[in-house]
């Protein structure tokens, strides 16, 4: 069985694709684990307020013109449900820099 690959906007892009035998001899293909980055990684490229009327894919759309990268930003809140980091009003969110980019200046 083969897996698709993931688009590189996908928090899944990186995840390793595992198999596994189970007992009647059939293959089980699953992704890994994806482990949340450390929150001392992530650097700000903004700040945001929030007026309670926002989703983490807008916020996404608003920072980085592509929707689908939504997890940046949740990964930088260290909220473990997307659904919880928007909908209050005054509520700061930090929009990071990718982690590739971030990484890459404390190298």
């Amino acid at each position: 069985m083969t897996v698709p690959a993931f688009p590189p906007n996908s928090r899944y892009h990186a995840v390793p694709v595992v198999t596994r035998t189970a007992q009647d001899a059939t293959a089980e293909v699953f992704l890994a684990r994806r482990l949340l980055p450390a929150p001392e990684r992530h650097v700000p490229l903004a700040h945001r307020t929030l007026d309670g009327s926002e989703r983490p894919d807008t916020l996404a759309h608003d920072a980085y013109g592509d929707p689908a990268l939504w997890w940046r930003i949740v990964d930088a809140s260290g909220e473990a449900d997307p659904a919880l980091l928007t909908g209050t009003e005054g509520r700061h969110v930090m929009i990071p820099l990718p982690l590739e980019i971030a990484d890459h200046g404390h190298a």
